[in-house]
């Protein structure tokens, strides 16, 4: 969140923490819950659920894999192999790095690694606190020692914002930041990590007055478009949002949202900006926004079956993926068309039954955009059958509506809300590294009273073509072993020093 954590009581941190990621789910307009259209393919006739099997190596089929007990909970640094899916974990941070409720990523939009893979970004606690730790990607192995992120910057009297800084995608070295509350005024930093140095990037006082600040940042993945919302004192809700072009200092986008804004995010091209609506889902009512930044243009969309909006899902280039609350799966939409969304995949069990009770966080944070990678928690005050497939679990949905998965650990974390370590703190929301090689995320080892990060070591995912989203066709083609490696949406890695 973008108040000043110095100044408030932990307790309150930890709400507004939770708030502002509660929100950023709404940009995508849907909770992972069944919407009324998709409520109606459940029946009494249901069949018994099916048994669950155990086996060892990486899942692509749709069968309830039972959580088996507990492995050794390794130091920091340490490692175990999932037991079920063969991969090996990493667990990242333990007591050492910080007392309960423990520390995790933030949000599966906001990246944890870095550019080239050797630093971990970490939330720390729930009163804006964040640690970097060093990484050796080519041996899979923590390295040096801790550093905690400072919480002042020179010549401010607000803390920096941790919770939706984001890494650049050139310089590995760099962290976006910006002050978090309005003593800081509207500002925009790069932080150097090595040099543990601020660069000013932007003042943006010019947009606003005295009391206001910055709010949840999303960057273009050429460093280029920044977004943020605008927030100001004695208001619940922005006052306005912004998106500003760097190579000409340009302000593409300051309009008004009369209280009916949560956030704003810019797509991994900089040119769609997404605009969430902060009232609740009503039949037909408006959900968002998708502003065209090239031309001004903008389409809307709302709350029914043939829109459909997405939730908890990602921005990629050109398309947003999430939960698809009518069809229990995956929808994809073309920003250029968002009224005409596609169904890619479902969670349903081997016998094709929709199981709603997980709920889920996905991230596009990968070059290879073709593939959402997912994490679930199950919902255990959920009255619907549950028939425990893709249960606390990561994996990743592949876009092209092949219906391909990739099943690759279970999270070990245990969602009771019994108190902050098994609260919101406890989902997993899951953040992939540019390589696809990583997944980070965040696990309460099944309620043990804490929550640390995690890093699981995955095979990338292959390339898909993801050529439907930009020719029209209205649903996505089969996919076949000729055409997989096709057309990939994929972004070539740049790593370059950039302050």
């Amino acid at each position: 969140m973008t108040l000043n954590f110095d100044r408030v009581g932990s307790d309150w941190a930890a709400a507004l923490l939770k708030a502002g990621c509660a929100l950023s789910v709404c940009l995508l307009a849907a909770c992972t819950q069944p919407a009324s259209a998709g409520r109606r393919e459940l029946s009494p006739s249901v069949p018994a659920p099916a048994q669950m099997t155990v086996g060892v190596g990486i899942k692509t089929d749709h069968k309830a894999y039972a959580k088996p007990p507990l492995p050794a909970l390794p130091a920091a640094g340490g490692k175990y192999v999932d037991p079920v899916f063969g991969t090996t974990i990493m667990r990242v941070t333990d007591e050492r790095d910080g007392r309960a409720p423990g520390l995790g990523t933030y949000y599966p939009h906001w990246p944890t690694f870095n550019a080239d893979d050797t630093m971990l970004l970490i939330r720390k606690g729930s009163s804006g606190d964040a640690i970097v730790k060093r990484f050796d990607p080519e041996r899979f192995e923590l390295v040096g020692g801790t550093e905690v992120l400072p919480l002042s910057i020179p010549g401010s009297s607000a803390a920096p914002m941790w919770e939706s800084a984001v890494w650049s995608h050139d310089d590995p070295n760099v962290i976006y930041t910006f002050s978090n509350y309005y003593t800081g005024g509207m500002k925009l930093y790069a932080y150097r990590v090595r040099e543990h140095r601020f660069v000013l990037l932007k003042d943006f006082a010019a947009l606003g007055t005295p009391r206001d600040w910055l709010y949840q940042m999303s960057v273009s993945a050429d460093d280029d478009v920044f977004a943020f919302s605008q927030r100001r004192v004695g208001t619940d809700e922005p006052v306005y949002y912004i998106a500003w072009r760097r190579s000409d200092d340009r302000v593409l986008a300051h309009n008004e949202t009369g209280g009916k804004v949560d956030e704003v995010r810019i797509d991994k091209g900089g040119r769609y900006l997404a605009v969430g609506a902060n009232t609740p889902p009503t039949p037909n009512g408006l959900r968002g926004q998708y502003l065209d930044l090239s031309n001004g243009s903008s389409q809307a969309t709302h709350w029914n079956e043939t829109e459909r909006p997405s939730g908890h899902g990602d921005l990629g280039t050109g398309f947003v993926a999430g939960f698809d609350g009518w069809a229990d799966g995956v929808g994809v939409r073309s920003l250029a068309d968002p009224r005409r969304p596609r169904t890619v995949f479902r969670f349903t069990d081997e016998a094709g039954r929709p199981d709603w009770t997980e709920e889920i966080h996905g991230s596009l944070l990968a070059d290879n955009e073709g593939w959402l990678t997912v994490g679930t928690f199950d919902q255990l005050a959920s009255t619907l059958p549950d028939y425990h497939v893709f249960e606390d679990e990561i994996f990743q949905v592949a876009l092209d509506g092949s219906g391909r998965v990739r099943r690759i650990c279970h999270t070990r974390s245990r969602v009771t809300n019994a108190d902050e370590s098994s609260g919101y703190f406890a989902a997993p929301k899951p953040t992939v590294s540019r390589d696809g090689r990583f997944i980070a995320y965040t696990s309460n080892w099944e309620a043990s009273g804490r929550t640390d990060l995690f890093v699981v070591k995955v095979e990338p995912a292959p390339p898909v073509s993801m050529s439907w989203l930009t020719t029209g066709g209205g649903s996505p083609p089969r996919a076949t072993p000729s055409a997989a490696g096709e057309g990939a949406r994929s972004r070539p890695r740049r790593v370059r020093g950039k302050p």
